[in-house]
């Protein structure tokens, strides 16, 4: 009984209270009460096999996390951030989307968090690892590297002055509407035909994607920047292996 009355005093002292405040803040006070605020179960790769996350982000675990440490100052969140997702959640939403090929919904809800919030740092996220391009992926330059270059592929296969394999891959992409078939390949589906040359370790040197899936092979090659270059005698006796 004693827990009963008191509880009824608190009910009545509340209702006292807010017929004190003015009709626009009894209705927020009602609203506050009555709406409670969920916080979804962020994605992690806690718990996750090292098959698994491959299948899921395409990248092994030690490979998302060294992208991680090289990204996470610049996607810190700061103490003005009304909702604080940290580094790793950024990273996997982005990474799922990629590599899924999905919408930003779709996105969002795999990472436990809400659409909106997803679209604020998915510029910040893609322009992070963006700008670690030039660390990552470079064409053998110096003579130095140029003889490692080869000395590797001339161990693989006996091929001399060679210096990356080139290839191009179809990256299957949903296009604009208005542009559709720009988009459609020779086996009628929509991508963004990539072209890639690696070293003898499978390491990319260069790559090029920005052309359509309409677009063949050849065309790219002879319009880009590496292909300036050796035709300019850049380096030297160097080849290039393709199929």
């Amino acid at each position: 009984m004693e827990v009963l009355f008191i509880q009824h005093a608190r009910r009545c002292r509340a209702q006292e209270q807010q017929q004190q405040l003015p009709p626009h803040q009894q209705g927020l006070q009602r609203q506050c009460r009555t709406q409670e605020k969920i916080f979804r179960t962020r994605t992690t790769l806690q718990g996750l096999r090292e098959p698994d996350i491959i299948q899921r982000y395409r990248l092994n675990w030690q490979a998302i996390q060294q992208l991680l440490r090289h990204i996470e100052p610049q996607l810190a969140p700061s103490l003005q951030t009304l909702h604080i997702f940290p580094p790793e959640t950024k990273l996997l939403a982005v990474l799922h989307m990629l590599v899924s090929g999905s919408f930003q919904t779709t996105g969002a809800l795999f990472a436990g968090i809400s659409q909106p919030s997803f679209s604020a740092f998915l510029p910040k996220v893609l322009d992070t690892i963006i700008s670690l391009t030039p660390r990552h992926i470079n064409f053998p330059n110096t003579q130095q590297k140029q003889q490692k270059t080869k000395q590797g592929f001339y161990q693989i296969n006996g091929f001399s002055h060679v210096l990356g394999a080139i290839d191009c891959t179809h990256v299957l992409f949903v296009p604009p509407a208005a542009m559709d078939h720009l988009y459609r390949n020779r086996k009628h589906t929509h991508s963004i035909n990539v072209q890639a040359i690696v070293d003898h370790r499978g390491l990319i040197t260069n790559i090029v994607a920005k052309y359509p899936g309409s677009v063949h092979d050849s065309f790219i090659f002879c319009h880009s920047t590496i292909s300036q270059y050796f035709q300019d005698g850049r380096y030297g006796n160097g080849l290039l292996v393709g199929k």
